[in-house]
């Protein structure tokens, strides 16, 4: 199994651990190592990233006299001059550090390295598309226990959890008490407790939530508890992905299932082996990977309905409905209230608005709707006033009429500005927490059927109970005991 090795500056303690990286250009000084601890020794060039500013046989001083004081290995930049005197069975690691891009000759330097007889070769490098985090994935599972492929920034975040299943001997992570070393590394404590790390393998199966944002995504402590709940060797992880790429990333990432968010819905069912749900709607929130390929199914559409039908305590039938937004969300909402409701669209973007609302039998109307059209419903489905914006609106609720309902897709943080305002003038805010909840419960049947049913439900319910999210406001509150 794969390690946690916690990069620790600063003179950040020790106790406690049993896997460290000592950083000694970032103020930290060599420490006792307690038994039962194994201790990197790092004392960064700053022409490598690093904060060192000494000379090189300062630097090297440093990283020898850790060598002799109790080091289980010592990590030196491949590009050094130099090479440090170390006892036996003190090991070597050689890295290199890509902090814009990766290496067209990755797999040659790592060889490099080897055929130097580094024990461990270290790549650290910044993917900027899903080919290049593909390479970077491909290198750790040809290398296996010989290599660390560390993927830097947000596009490679997901791949340094998920590199415990190429067989990576351990990954990096920033101490609870202490900053980041580097950009994409997650917590100590998140690894531990949410991603099970430790206990991945190569036959752990994976899955992951794809879109562009993804860190303000609840659906990883969702599914990774009820993951925990259920005894299932299974990870769930959040996956920058660039527009153009859903399915490339997914590839290189390997997952079997993927929840997918903005922006990506409507390429998700366009791409993929759609079902009814996903052909009736345009788009897709729910991938499973089949023998056959993807397959595409929507749950935002049942999920939504059942939330609204909730908020509103009655049936969503003869209601004048406004919709924001002309996205793949937009889709959903309007193929779940499409027939017993008279709808209104509105977009930013004229001529794709005016495209989506003949497709759906609505009426293309100007954003700033509320003061001219007597509505029943509200509907947001853009991502403004999502986190971290959450001081944006996406309509001035003066503008709505008293007593109409509004409801915002936007989930985290559970009371939007949007909705904030509208509760204050008399409206029924109803919270997307409903449809987060509805839809993810949704997507664990298609994955898993009946296995694991009573442990999603109980993520469910804790993850409401929490506060983590619920969908309840100052005006209602909506019952979950039937959520699947």
């Amino acid at each position: 199994m794969s390690r946690i090795c916690v990069s620790l500056s600063g003179g950040a303690a020790i106790a406690g651990r049993s896997f460290v990286e000592i950083r000694l250009d970032r103020g930290s000084s060599w420490p006792v190592i307690p038994a039962g601890c194994d201790a990197i020794a790092t004392c960064r060039a700053s022409w490598e990233g690093g904060t060192f500013a000494g000379s090189e046989e300062e630097r090297r001083a440093l990283v020898e006299r850790a060598a002799s004081s109790g080091a289980w290995a010592v990590d030196v930049e491949a590009r050094a001059a130099w090479r440090p005197a170390r006892p036996g069975g003190v090991k070597l690691i050689l890295s290199h550090h890509d902090f814009e891009g990766v290496p067209a000759d990755a797999r040659g330097l790592a060889q490099r390295m080897l055929s130097e007889k580094a024990d461990i070769a270290k790549i650290a490098a910044t993917p900027r598309s899903a080919g290049e985090l593909r390479a970077l994935i491909d290198l750790q599972r040809d290398l296996g226990a010989r290599a660390v492929v560390v993927p830097m920034g947000e596009l490679g975040a997901a791949a340094r959890i998920l590199g415990a299943r190429s067989g990576a001997p351990w990954t990096y992570a920033a101490p609870a008490d202490g900053e980041s070393t580097a950009a994409g590394q997650w917590g100590e404590a998140e690894l531990r407790s949410l991603y099970r790390f430790e206990r991945i393998s190569p036959s752990t199966r994976a899955f992951c939530v794809a879109g562009d944002p993804v860190a303000h995504s609840k659906s990883p402590w969702l599914f990774n508890t009820a993951f925990a709940k259920a005894g299932l060797d299974a990870v769930y992880v959040p996956a920058l992905t660039r527009d153009g790429e859903l399915f490339s990333t997914l590839e290189a990432l390997g997952v079997e299932g993927a929840s997918v968010t903005i922006p990506h819905k409507v390429d998700a069912a366009r791409g993929a082996a759609a079902d009814a749900t996903a052909r009736r709607t345009g788009a897709a929130n729910t991938l499973t990977r089949r023998d056959g390929g993807w397959e595409a199914t929507n749950t935002d559409a049942a999920g939504f309905l059942e939330s609204l039908e909730a908020g509103l305590g009655r049936a969503a039938k003869g209601l004048r409905v406004v919709v924001l937004g002309a996205g793949g969300a937009a889709r959903a909402i309007l193929a779940a209230l499409a027939g017993p409701n008279v709808l209104f669209l509105a977009g930013r973007n004229a001529v794709k608005t005016g495209e989506l609302a003949r497709e759906f039998d609505a009426t293309p109307v100007p954003w700033t709707v509320g003061k001219g059209i007597a509505l029943d419903v509200l509907v947001n489905t853009t991502s403004v006033g999502m986190e971290p914006g959450v001081d944006e609106t996406p309509f001035a609720a003066a503008g709505l009429p008293a007593g109409c309902a509004v409801y915002d897709c936007v989930y985290n943080p559970r009371e939007t500005r949007l909705l904030r305002e509208a509760a204050a003038k008399g409206c029924r805010a109803i919270s997307g927490v409903g449809m987060f909840v509805g839809q993810a419960a949704r997507q664990w049947k298609t994955w898993f059927g009946k296995e694991g049913g009573s442990a999603i439900k109980e993520a469910i319910e804790e993850f409401l109970g929490e506060g983590k999210g619920n969908n309840e406001t100052k005006n209602e509150k909506v019952k979950t005991k039937n959520k699947k």
